[in-house]
């Protein structure tokens, strides 16, 4: 098989239902989207007639993301301050042109303002997904 990649973006991130008070779509702000799994594995159990009993494995996933800091009435930062806490479902596209997206729910955390003097501050963000994010296929 021959070696493919893909270029991040133009994309899409829409957390929320956009257009309603509560949803926003995040696009224009992201300079960097990842969704990142972590896995938790238990030890395995060894016992006397040789078996191995098998250690549980959990996977977690967080979506992580640099983006530029907005502080107008609908910005992200004053958004994500509002809804810090609450459960929104997500749709992220990190290009448009492979239709493939993902979906699922996260938990908004507040992120930081400000930064540097004399320089266009960006702000790491870290929520955390319920559940694993789900595959939205490209349309036929």
């Amino acid at each position: 098989m021959p070696a493919k990649s893909y270029k991040m973006g133009p994309g899409t991130l829409t957390v929320g239902e956009v257009g309603s008070p509560d949803g926003i779509d995040i696009s224009c702000q992201v300079t960097k989207g990842v969704l990142k799994p972590s896995k938790d594995a238990e030890d395995d159990l060894n016992v006397l007639c040789g078996d191995v009993i098998p250690g549980e494995v959990t996977y977690t996933w967080v979506l992580e993301a640099t983006v530029a800091q907005d502080l107008s009435a609908d910005g992200i930062n004053l958004w994500a301050l509002a809804n810090m806490g609450k459960q929104f479902p997500f749709k992220f596209v990190p290009n448009t042109e492979l239709k493939t997206g993902f979906s699922g729910t996260l938990t908004v955390d507040p992120i930081n303002i400000g930064g540097d003097v004399k320089t266009k501050p960006t702000s790491d963000l870290e929520w955390s997904l319920v559940g694993q994010p789900v595959v939205i296929p490209p349309a036929p």
